[in-house]
């Protein structure tokens, strides 16, 4: 297995827009717009951390991983994304080590996913990204037309005195959408 880098952290949080706040305020970020992800019954919003992203998803739904995560565990880190090369030589070398490990799928062009059983990471939910589409070119759009969170209301975060507001900045590039939600069968209750 080649890793390449961390491609994502996800915290499962339940107000997805109290928790944008928090960290853009704590990490004097900007983030990116939420995007709604139906195949998940999740909302998710991604925060640039110096060169990693920081990935905070929210249910949208009553009954999905997410909100089950959050009832048996509270709010906290969900998921590890690697991104690796060679994705299906991957899948192929722990099957080889008997580790579970679901079959690879597309999520958009130029971006394959899979997730290594938490039996086997103890634990931890990791997915596996293979990003066969060169950074350079436009990203795919995302699996579901994103839906803007409301803009916050900056009076609701008191500065210190003597603190100087955030530098108004023209919003960042949309990012890719980032789809790490782990199916049920790759979570801990295997």
């Amino acid at each position: 297995m080649r890793i390449k880098r961390i491609h994502h952290l996800t915290i499962a949080v339940r107000d997805l827009d109290g928790a944008r706040l928090t960290f853009e305020q704590l990490f004097d970020v900007r983030a990116g717009g939420a995007g709604n992800v139906p195949a998940f019954g999740v909302s998710a919003v991604n925060v640039p951390i110096g060169d990693g992203t920081l990935q905070l998803v929210s249910p949208a739904d009553a009954d999905n991983p997410v909100m089950r995560f959050l009832e048996r565990k509270g709010e906290g880190f969900y998921n590890l994304a690697l991104e690796i090369e060679g994705l299906d030589e991957t899948v192929r070398e722990l099957a080889e080590q008997g580790v579970r490990v679901s079959e690879p799928i597309e999520l958009e062009p130029g971006v394959r996913s899979a997730f290594v059983t938490m039996a086997a990471t103890h634990g931890v939910s990791v997915q596996l990204i293979e990003v066969t589409q060169p950074v350079s070119q436009p990203a795919a759009p995302p699996v579901s037309a994103p839906d803007e969170l409301p803009e916050a209301d900056e009076a609701a975060f008191e500065r210190p005195a003597g603190e100087a507001p955030l530098p108004e900045e023209s919003p960042p590039a949309p990012r890719e959408q980032l789809l790490d939600l782990t199916p049920d069968e790759w979570s801990d209750v295997d």
